[in-house]
């Protein structure tokens, strides 16, 4: 096991090198650049700009740049936001936590919902829940985030009135305008009466997937030939699904449940700039917009440690749900 852990260490620190590479290059042959926004000003003259630029560290080759900001981000340092001047860390560290609430809180409504209708659905199959449960996994499948999520907002927040429209949190409310017994649900309420639409998004677009993994995977579990003798020797049904099946037919849903994590922040960008969440999928949106690439090549890196942590994970239980996965030669 140590060994696996080791090479999948240096396999991780591979990748992101390459993936650092790559984004740098792609963002410095995007047309425009930092200093789009200063040739567009009358007031700016040819001599601020390369002032600027130096000031920047804009004025040096690409690849002394580059291996700048490598040297710096080692040392934990992203380098400061050509937008606002505030160090990139501080930039991402304050939408950190909101894009975060929201994975994790669309991830629980994705496993609660799809894992018991694939189940259901295998162990019925072809009867009237299984052809409805696959008639909305296609309609889920092929549903854009973005309509879905404006016409959420059109339903509950514009005709119903019920969920605001966007944001965290009510700038006026007052904890402390609610009586000691009821504070703690007021409080639960504010936050979740906003996260309800943007991670209901967010996790329906992952949960008709994988109800259908999960489905296709308990199938071909539950004809095995140890499934059928332990029925043949009495075992409860209930037991035989959840205690023999379910675990062997966990494994690959494991694996696609750590390949789909960027699925997750890449909805988060779509799904945040709908509902105003101020996290790093916002962030992101108006980073692009504002050219600002050392806030890009922190979200790209920090994403990309959340992926290849989230694939490392999914490795690691394969030996908890299927014990005869050997990682040592």
């Amino acid at each position: 096991m140590t060994k696996k852990i080791a090479r999948r260490f240096l396999v991780s620190l591979f990748s992101l090198l390459v993936i650092s590479v790559l984004s740098f290059a792609l963002m410095q042959l995007a047309p425009g650049g930092p200093m789009a926004m200063y040739a567009e000003n009358p007031k700016i003259t040819y001599a601020d700009r390369m002032r600027i630029a130096q000031q920047l560290g804009l004025d040096k080759p690409a690849h002394v740049r580059y291996v700048i900001w490598l040297k710096n981000t080692v040392r934990g340092d992203l380098g400061l936001s050509y937008a606002t001047g505030r160090p990139v860390a501080r930039e991402i560290t304050d939408r950190l936590p909101a894009t975060l609430k929201l994975m994790a809180a669309s991830f629980l409504i994705s496993i609660s919902i799809a894992i018991p209708i694939g189940i259901y659905s295998a162990t019925h199959r072809y009867s009237l829940f299984d052809n409805v449960v696959t008639f909305f996994s296609f309609l889920g499948i092929s549903m854009p985030a973005f309509w879905f999520g404006l016409l959420m907002l059109y339903v509950f927040s514009i005709w119903l009135g019920v969920l605001p429209g966007g944001g965290q949190s009510t700038p006026w409310f007052d904890p402390l305008a609610f009586k000691p017994m009821v504070r703690p649900f007021a409080v639960l309420w504010e936050h979740l009466k906003y996260m309800i639409m943007p991670a209901v998004v967010l996790g329906l677009m992952n949960t008709a997937k994988w109800s259908r993994y999960m489905r296709s995977s308990m199938l071909e579990v539950i004809s095995q030939n140890y499934i059928r003798t332990a029925r043949a020797k009495g075992v409860p049904e209930r037991r035989v699904i959840y205690r023999h099946a379910l675990r062997n037919a966990m494994t690959p849903i494991v694996t696609i449940m750590g390949l789909d994590l960027p699925s997750f922040f890449a909805g988060a960008v779509v799904t945040e700039t709908i509902f105003a969440w101020p996290g790093i999928g916002r962030l992101f949106i108006t980073s692009v917009g504002n050219r600002d690439y050392q806030v890009l090549m922190g979200i790209v890196i920090i994403t990309a440690v959340l992926v290849l942590l989230g694939n490392f994970l999914a490795d690691i239980l394969y030996t908890v749900l299927d014990p005869r996965v050997k990682y040592e030669s």
